[in-house]
């Protein structure tokens, strides 16, 4: 797991079996905080199992500005969550 870095403003998240309905609950709470955008990131497998979470993870895209203090709250109140920078120069 990768430590959340505020510098980086396109990043994934991913939660563990989190079913559909909740990621699409967690991007309108998301969208609520000024500066963020989201979008899902659907798995791509050749084998359907209901049991399985059908998201592979939830994009965020963030302004400058963004309350950094807000998204790591409502992150949080879903669980355990994997961060994945997206930019090239982050790592």
């Amino acid at each position: 797991m990768s430590v959340f870095s505020p510098d980086c403003k396109h990043y994934a998240v991913r939660f563990e079996a989190m079913p559909l309905m909740v990621y699409r609950e967690l991007a309108s709470h998301l969208a609520c905080v000024a500066g963020v955008e989201t979008e899902l990131e659907w798995k791509k497998g050749a084998h359907f199992r209901y049991e399985d979470s059908q998201i592979e993870a939830l994009i965020v895209h963030q302004s400058a500005d963004v309350d950094l203090d807000q998204v790591k709250r409502i992150l949080a109140h879903y669980g355990t969550w994997q961060y994945s920078p997206l930019d090239p120069s982050a790592s």
